[in-house]
């Protein structure tokens, strides 16, 4: 059937209903396959970028720890080593 014969028959408005409907099909069609697709792969994308920043988060807490170690390290020795008075200046500098 043509589409012209079909509009003769059945009238302009039930023409324009089925083109609606097949509209509305091809949309729905886009939208559960390409964006479902494309959402799934942005989400996983920003996941992983989420949990590299963890880790690299993680990494410098604990340089930062070993650093923090090392300091009050080097600032006993300096302590332990003088014997001019600095000691205790130096040990409350460790307690803050």
């Amino acid at each position: 059937m043509d589409w012209l014969q079909i509009l003769e028959q059945y009238g302009v408005p039930l023409v324009v209903a089925a083109a609606f409907w097949w509209f509305i099909q091809k949309q729905n069609k886009y939208i559960q396959e390409e964006l479902s697709k494309e959402l799934r792969e942005s989400f996983t994308r920003l996941e992983s970028i989420l949990i590299k920043l963890i880790d690299n988060s993680k990494k410098a807490e604990i340089k930062q720890e070993g650093l923090d170690k090392s300091y009050k390290t080097l600032v006993e020795i300096i302590a332990k080593l003088s014997g001019n008075g600095l000691k205790d200046k130096f040990l409350r500098m460790i307690d803050e």
